[in-house]
């Protein structure tokens, strides 16, 4: 990096451009204020270029000379300096970017960072800085890392290629990393002095046709002969003034000195940053886009598993009313074969039995209640493992939505940047997977199945009958409606037998009927409202299971959806502000 004070500080030429600078400066230093509430997600390389673009303003104009080695960019610099500056050769002989500027003496200072400052006493070195680079097909890889990192920094790229192998595979590569930074190219087409004019004129139709399809405009072309420019300026005299022509040297540094002047420095000393600036923003811009549609698919997976869970409990509800009506139709039938009993038995013929208590019980139990204990109580189990297996099926489904959403976005959702985004949904999804997976696991049907049917009779006992011991169900009903029958029986026997009033006999009839629905009727609801509230409780506990292990996940994805949007705002707001600034400058 070149440190800041290492250039003598340029005013620019108007009022207006000194406000131009500083609208660049603050929309620079807000996007570097969005890359760090990015977070880890930001690429460090990128903060840095930043910081480098802020410095680079307050320098002076930068152009920086890039291409293969033995393209010929020293001999190009030596003859546009005048001077035998730079090592000529024709192996790789820059194995440093090397830093030109104006200065009394000739002197060379390696810098710690691997950046050579050499001055030079050429008057061109007055009104701008120029930069030498490595070779970017350079058999040290170093050479090409090192030109690449520069690039950024450039206001003006003179891109070097030799007229007996122009416009290479590598060179083109290269040349596309330039154009996406947004710079300003000139192609020096070197050596043409080994070339005829016929070839000359094929090359640089080769090379005008492939930089057009390239970089979408055509830039300007400069065809030299930098050695003979060189020995020109060392031979003077008429043999000089011939190479000079020869060298076609004039027009390049003609634009340099001349047609870069002041003005057009500064518009390219404010485009240059600007579109490195506009690259980042949109490159980030791109991520935020891309990672808020996938959050809004997270939170479409979320939103589905909540309608499915609301389908669910309105699925139980009418399922459980199934079984209930079930439950219904048992003792619909109980109170049928008691209405026909007490026809049979409550009659004068039958009053030796009505005297007998026991005799009557024992009738009651096989002609009425028979094996109503049991059907209820199987009724009843069957409900509830229909129930267990509704949850545990509820939670399979969750976590292998859950695990199939994790595996269809297992991949960065971009190469280059970040990874914390992705690591800590892909955590994230992976717990709840997992979690989900451990539940199943020691989920004991039959253990769940009879906790459940615990707490149902418990609920039933509490409000029907108290210390009723462990029965099953069915036999708790059938204790409860049989106490009352027994007592009433027991009440129309002594009745009769005191009164006498066999008169009174279609009248108890009557109202042992009436007692039995009553009763069967309050069971039947104290059983339903017992059944619900336990189920209720049931699915709440499931469904919560869910919920918590879902938490994390939604937690996270909405928090993300909030910063997200923020920062694409910002870096939206930031693209459309350095996109106006441009069409200023421009």
């Amino acid at each position: 990096m070149i440190a800041s004070g290492l250039f003598q500080r340029k005013r620019l030429i108007t009022e207006r451009q000194d406000e131009l600078l500083t609208e660049l400066r603050a929309l620079i230093e807000r996007l570097r204020a969005g890359f760090e509430r990015f977070g880890a997600d930001t690429d460090p390389s990128d903060i840095r270029t930043l910081n480098d673009l802020l410095e680079h303003l307050e320098e002076l104009f930068l152009i920086v000379v890039a291409g293969e080695f033995n393209a010929g960019k020293s001999s190009f610099l030596n003859a546009l300096l005048g001077d035998h500056v730079l090592p000529e050769g024709v192996t790789p002989t820059t194995d440093t970017i090397t830093l030109l500027q104006y200065g009394e003496q000739p002197s060379s200072e390696m810098r710690s960072n691997g950046l050579r400052i050499h001055t030079h006493p050429a008057e061109v070195l007055r009104q701008l800085s120029i930069v030498d680079t490595p070779g970017t097909n350079a058999v040290i890889r170093q050479h090409e890392k090192l030109t690449r990192d520069f690039i950024p920094r450039a206001d003006l790229v003179l891109f070097a290629t030799s007229a007996d192998r122009p416009f290479t595979e590598s060179e083109r590569g290269f040349l596309a990393l330039i154009k996406e930074w947004g710079k300003k190219i000139v192609i020096i087409l070197n050596k043409i002095d080994i070339l005829t004019p016929d070839e000359l004129t094929q090359v640089l139709g080769f090379v005008r046709e492939n930089a057009r399809d390239l970089l979408g405009v055509t830039p300007d072309i400069f065809p030299i002969s930098a050695r003979e420019a060189v020995r020109a300026r060392s031979t003077g005299g008429v043999e000089g003034e011939e190479l000079w022509a020869g060298s076609r040297f004039s027009a390049v540094e003609e634009y340099i000195i001349d047609h870069l002047d002041e003005e057009a420095r500064v518009r390219l000393k404010l485009l240059a940053p600007l579109g490195v600036a506009q690259r980042l923003a949109r490159k980030y811009l791109q991520v935020t886009e891309v990672r808020l549609e996938t959050l809004r698919d997270d939170l479409a997976t979320i939103e589905n598993i909540e309608q499915q869970i609301a389908v669910y409990r309105e699925d139980l509800k009418n399922d459980v009313q199934y079984y209930l009506n079930e439950v219904d139709a048992i003792m619909r039938q109980l109170v049928e074969r008691g209405d026909q009993f007490f026809e049979e038995h409550i009659r004068l013929t039958r009053l030796p039995d009505l005297m007998n208590g026991d005799k009557l019980r024992v009738a009651f139990e096989r002609e009425v209640v028979g094996e109503v204990s049991q059907q209820i109580d199987q009724k009843m189990h069957t409900m509830i493992d229909w129930m267990i297996e509704k949850n545990l099926r509820l939670q399979q489904s969750n976590d292998e939505y859950i695990k199939r959403r994790a595996s269809q976005h297992s991949e960065k959702i971009i190469g280059d940047v970040g990874g914390t985004f992705d690591y800590n949904r892909k955590t994230m999804l992976d717990t709840v997977g997992r979690a989900a997976s451990e539940v199943v696991a020691t989920y004991d049907k039959e253990t769940e199945s009879q906790l459940l049917v615990d707490e149902v009779r418990a609920s039933l006992a509490a409000t029907a009958l108290a210390e009723v011991g462990a029965v099953g169900l069915g036999a708790l009903l059938v204790a409860l409606f049989h106490t009352a029958l027994l007592d009433m029986t027991g009440i129309l026997a002594a009745t009769l037998v005191a009164a006498g009033g066999f008169a009174l006999l279609p009248a108890k009839r009557r109202q042992a009927k009436k007692a039995l629905r009553e009763r069967v009727g309050e069971l039947r609801e104290q059983l339903r409202s017992s059944v619900e509230r336990q189920f209720e409780r049931e699915v709440e506990r499931s469904l919560g299971q869910i919920h918590e292990r879902n938490a994390p996940f939604t937690r996270f994805v909405r928090s993300q959806r909030g910063q997200l949007s923020e920062l694409q705002q910002v870096f939206t707001d930031n693209d459309v502000g350095l996109e106006q600034l441009r069409k200023e400058i421009a």
